[in-house]
């Protein structure tokens, strides 16, 4: 009897958990009913692909407007949509329309698309070659789809951890790392009455200038190649938005020291002295008695600042008061508004003054700041070319995987004395 050749069964396509067909249909944005249809026809793996790939193309070939731009084929809008959809798989969020169809590729398809691009087959390759050679290839737009996807991540959780201090200083951007200084103009004084001759009279304004300058911080950061492999992006999103935060921290802390640390201005006087008459005379916690008696003298004291002549009287307006986390409840009781029985208990800076906590102040000192729209007290600024914390890749030969370097180029410094005023507290 002749032998029968034995014949390998067809492989069976698998049916996909109801919640992958779910997951799948909503990241592509089509209607949830197709969702429902292919799971109660139980479709198998490759009928549902199938059936998005179909949907897909229908939404495509509806008439859109078009507006002129870069195409879908354009390497650089193409090389931003990726970098929004791994930003989205990193930390969350609402996708643009047109940044769904990658949400579903790994980062593993990030990196051999990558390379399609330019030319380099990835037939035959093992996931770590594939990162390896996406990593290597000079024209291969993968490490910078993957930095700028951290950037947004970073740049998210940087806003979001941003100091209040910054509220109190002007933003400036500066050319290069150089000590750079900021003059500020007298006041003109008031006009004169002219004679009948209609002569005008000439007039001199007095200037002063301080100075501030940038300094580099920065951390380096290693993204694992098991990382890549396993497509952790969660991880990865964890890991960028501490580079982040940690550069809102540092803002943070040179801000404070800037404030507490009540430095000597040009004129050889500390920003906070008796002689300017920015220094309460006795210190008093908000929170005591006689606490709203001490706010009314600091807002007298700035109301009766004169300007570089010494004469003119600048009208100094506080907006912000700024406590530490002892003072915070003290500070909001004063602020509240509140229903007074009689108008002489009308808490009268309840509506004109904000209140600002910055929990890097231990004691009980409290500050009042000008509005800095009318007169900054402090200023801070940023390189022009790098405003805020940066992420780039770093060439690095001693590790697997891919290396980045976070930098921020920050400095603060202050402006002028007579827009802010301090009460020591109890000692």
């Amino acid at each position: 009897m002749p032998d029968t050749p034995e014949t390998t069964p067809a492989r069976v396509a698998a049916v996909p958990p109801a919640g992958y067909v779910r997951a799948l249909v909503h990241t592509m944005g089509l209607p949830e009913e197709l969702g429902d249809q292919l799971i109660d026809a139980r479709a198998d793996d490759v009928a549902v692909r199938q059936a998005v790939s179909e949907a897909m193309e229908g939404k495509r070939s509806r008439p859109v407007i078009r507006v002129h731009g870069g195409g879908n084929d354009d390497p650089a809008v193409i090389r931003e949509r990726r970098a929004d959809a791994l930003h989205v798989r990193m930390a969350g969020g609402e996708p643009k329309p047109e940044v769904r169809q990658y949400l579903a590729e790994s980062v593993l398809d990030t990196a051999r698309d990558a390379l399609a691009r330019v030319g380099v087959s990835t037939r035959g390759l093992s996931p770590d070659d594939v990162f390896t050679r996406a990593a290597e290839h000079t024209t291969s737009d993968f490490p910078l789809i993957v930095s700028n996807a951290m950037n947004k991540t970073a740049l998210a959780s940087y806003r979001a951890a941003a100091t209040p201090l910054k509220t109190l200083g002007r933003q400036r951007g500066l050319s290069n790392f150089k000590p750079a200084s900021a003059i500020r103009l007298g006041e003109m004084g008031r006009l004169e009455e002219l004679a009948e001759s209609g002569e005008f009279t000439h007039t001199t304004r007095a200037e002063n200038g301080e100075t501030m300058r940038l300094t580099t911080y920065g951390r380096a950061i290693n993204v694992s190649r098991k990382l890549l492999i396993n497509d952790d992006l969660g991880m990865l999103g964890d890991m960028t938005a501490a580079f982040g935060e940690a550069a809102a921290q540092t803002e943070a802390d040179v801000l404070v020291e800037l404030i507490t640390g009540n430095p000597d201005l040009s004129d050889g006087t500390p920003v906070f002295d008796a002689s300017r008459g920015n220094l309460a005379g006795t210190g008093l916690a908000l929170g005591s008695a006689g606490d709203v008696a001490a706010l009314e003298g600091a807002r007298k004291a700035m109301r009766g600042v004169t300007g570089l002549d010494g004469k003119t009287l600048i009208n100094v307006t506080p907006k912000y008061l700024l406590v530490g986390p002892e003072l915070e409840s003290a500070a909001e009781r004063l602020l509240a508004t509140i229903y007074p029985a009689t108008v002489a208990d009308v808490n009268a800076f309840g509506s004109k003054l904000s209140l600002l906590v910055e929990p890097r102040i231990t004691d009980d000192r409290w500050y009042v700041f000008a509005d800095p729209a009318r007169l900054p007290a402090i200023q801070y600024g940023y390189l022009s070319s790098a405003q805020g914390v940066q992420i780039q890749r770093a060439e690095a030969w001693d590790t697997l995987g891919l290396k980045f370097r976070a930098w921020l180029d920050f400095g603060a410094g202050w402006l002028d004395w007579r827009g802010a005023y301090l009460n020591e507290g109890e000692a």
